[in-house]
């Protein structure tokens, strides 16, 4: 996971002090998202007004922390920074941690497999081997999901934030949502659909137009996806 690095000397610094709180909350959380997509530190219009607001983008700018450039800002001086690269260097960083990730899920996967299979197997040898003495009730039900009251109480707390971020990312909430229960088989609220194209984002590389990528991922690993579902949760 990348980190956004933060100078221990910033609480009090001109420029922080110039540009107050609230526009370096933005500059913080934006830092973490350019950190995530590896932009090499740049912050989109787009990301802007779903973070903040331009009101605070000027006073970045004005305190020096931030470069208006075209389409959005630049985060001054981001490679000097400890811990930060430039766009290409990044990329090529996070391509190597999500095949990191890849071989770990698949190692997972193929031992959830064996694991799987070993179960299959001694419930075959009981049935063969004779009725049991007495009927137990099954538990264990894998297809058990969390109570949807749960899930859509936390998504009317969460759904503006979730909204805000695949705006920011250019990607249609409703749309998403629609996709993923089409080819999923299973119903996601927005905040779910959000959780979803991050880790769609994760594993790609290059993304220039995420909302055709986190669609066409969908559509084309809907197992995957609804294995994500079911695994943290996040059906309606």
């Amino acid at each position: 996971m990348p980190y956004f690095p933060v100078d221990d000397n910033m609480s009090f610094h001109p420029k922080v002090l110039a540009a107050g709180n609230e526009a370096v909350g933005m500059w913080t959380r934006c830092g973490a998202l350019a950190k995530k997509y590896t932009t090499g530190g740049f912050v989109s219009n787009e990301t802007v007004d779903a973070v903040g607001n331009k009101r605070l983008a000027t006073r970045l700018v004005n305190a020096g922390l931030w470069v208006a450039v075209e389409g959005g800002f630049q985060y001054h001086d981001w490679t000097q920074q400890a811990g930060n690269d430039d766009a290409a260097k990044e990329k090529e960083r996070a391509a190597q941690a999500r095949h990191r990730n890849a071989e770990r899920q698949r190692e997972w996967r193929e031992r959830d497999k064996a694991r799987n299979a070993g179960r299959n197997g001694v419930s075959k040898a009981t049935v063969t081997g004779g009725p049991s003495p007495s009927p137990s009730p099954i538990t264990g039900d894998v297809s058990k999901v969390p109570s949807s009251s749960v899930t859509r109480g936390q998504d009317e707390t969460n759904e503006s934030p979730a909204r805000s971020v695949l705006a920011g990312l250019r990607i249609d909430p409703e749309r998403l949502v629609k996709h993923i229960n089409e080819h999923t088989g299973r119903t996601v609220t927005i905040t779910g659909a959000m959780q979803i194209a991050l880790d769609r984002l994760d594993r790609g590389a290059n993304v220039e137009k995420p909302q055709a990528y986190v669609l066409g991922s969908v559509k084309n690993s809907w197992q995957e996806v609804q294995q994500f579902i079911d695994q943290n949760g996040l059906s309606a």
